[in-house]
């Protein structure tokens, strides 16, 4: 009898649960619609994220994207002839004259964090998409110590050796992102160049394969951080710098796309093409 009198209003909730998700649908598309894809690249689109993770307690929007809009992103860019490059790749086809594909893309995530491998990892997989996890050598397995204890951020797992060799062995290029995490342009230059040779020796050592692409913490860099990165045996490194990745303009102050998780779907997609016109 309860049943039989709840049952309008449980097809009522349907009916509505449904419209929702149509109009969800219907709002994705013509997002998509609007988006011009450029034919010819002048620049990569790096994309910068951080964390894939749907609990709201490991950190607020700006370094957080939840696992459902994660998805939505990589699945539009393998739907529309993006493919998902390396930037060794990059270096190699400046270097070496290696091809790239007509649509290449850079899918970056800064620190290591854990949720990469449980989140992110899948859902590139799934969509045959690679991407670049830039490593706090020192905090492998650990937390964010970096910036949890001086309480810039919630409490966050760090991937172990064992989700990174597993990444690696999957296809995923592990960079650098020094030893500590330190804003590098306020250390002495020994300590700087300790930082960032030292996190690339422990990476190599550990997963026993070469460490070649670099991320500046914070995005601070300079000319001097620059020139330390290059003497120490990397072919590029990123910023946090809006923008294309330009190679040939300096390899070394790579331009990214930042993907925040306040960002709706049609933002998402205005983000990837902007910089196409500049």
């Amino acid at each position: 009898m309860l049943l039989r009198k709840l049952f309008p209003a449980l097809i009522l909730i349907s009916v509505i649960a449904f419209l929702i998700l149509a109009a969800a649908d219907a709002g994705d598309k013509l997002s998509e619609s609007l988006v011009s894809v450029p034919e010819k690249f002048d620049g990569v689109p790096i994309l910068m994220y951080h964390k894939i993770n749907p609990d709201p307690g490991t950190g607020g929007y700006g370094l957080r994207v939840s696992p459902r809009d994660f998805e939505k992103q990589v699945a539009y860019l393998a739907r529309s002839g993006y493919t998902s490059v390396s930037l060794t790749d990059l270096a190699d086809h400046h270097e070496k004259g290696k091809p790239l594909p007509p649509r290449p893309v850079v899918i970056t995530f800064d620190d290591g964090y854990l949720d990469n491998y449980v989140y992110a990892y899948p859902i590139l997989r799934k969509y045959g998409m690679t991407a670049t996890v830039f490593v706090v050598a020192g905090t492998v397995g650990g937390i964010n110590g970096f910036d949890y204890s001086e309480g810039r951020q919630p409490l966050n797992r760090m991937a172990g050796w064992r989700e990174l060799e597993e990444m690696a062995e999957g296809g995923i290029t592990i960079g650098a992102h020094t030893l500590t995490h330190p804003s590098l342009t306020g250390l002495e230059p020994e300590a700087a160049r300790h930082e960032i040779t030292e996190g690339k020796k422990r990476l190599e050592a550990a997963l026993k394969r070469p460490v070649e692409v670099f991320c500046y913490p914070y995005g601070n860099y300079d000319q001097a951080i620059v020139q330390i990165v290059r003497e120490s045996g990397f072919r590029a490194a990123v910023t946090a710098d809006q923008g294309l990745g330009r190679y040939r303009e300096d390899p070394y102050a790579l331009k990214r796309i930042r993907v925040r998780g306040d960002y709706s779907y049609g933002r998402f997609l205005q983000e990837l093409t902007r910089y196409h016109s500049e």
